[in-house]
């Protein structure tokens, strides 16, 4: 089946997420029943290819975050990847994180609204890979909120300890120049 050839147009699925294009900059906060509490800063980056989004509608996503330990701000985290379209009308993004872990998940847009440029999008995973040595994720559950001008990001999840989905972290960022 051609991926270009669905229900819905690729663009209509897709275009709520092209409001995200540009740099975000935030603070957000985060913890799990394993690990300490811990505040952090995050940047975001998304963009996509003009020329190329009626062909193939890539969506390119960065986020780079750091912790505060003892009043000092440190690297802590970096994942990139992609949204697309699939075959079934959702949105598939994909993320490698520079630990070594690599997700997959899939959800859709929802409360749309093209006047006011927001949208929620939720997602849930399908396939995690950890590398040999980390702390194994199974499952992971996250909500992108665009509105009234700023950009909402949640993450839960669970792993080889916590079987239920459980708060990991969240952030608000606003546009930047990064």
């Amino acid at each position: 089946m051609n991926l270009y050839r669905m229900k819905k147009s690729t663009i209509e699925i897709m275009a709520p997420l092209t409001w995200l294009q540009g740099a975000w900059t935030g603070s957000g906060s985060g913890g799990f029943p394993t690990m300490n509490a811990f505040e952090y800063d995050n940047q975001i980056r998304v963009r996509y290819l003009d020329e190329a989004f009626d062909v193939e509608p890539l969506i390119q996503f960065e986020e780079i975050a750091w912790v505060y330990e003892n009043d000092e701000r440190r690297f802590k985290h970096w994942e990139t990847g992609f949204f697309k379209p699939t075959e079934d009308d959702r949105i598939q993004f994909y993320i490698s994180h520079n630990t070594g872990r690599i997700e997959v998940t899939y959800g859709q847009c929802v409360k749309i609204d093209p006047n006011e440029k927001s949208f929620e999008l939720i997602l849930e995973s399908n396939f995690i890979r950890n590398d040999v040595g980390l702390k194994t994720a199974h499952k992971s559950f996250r909500t992108i909120v665009l509105k009234n001008g700023s950009l909402n990001y949640s993450l839960d999840m669970t792993t080889e300890d916590i079987a239920d989905p459980t708060f990991h972290l969240e952030a608000t960022l606003e546009r930047s120049t990064y």
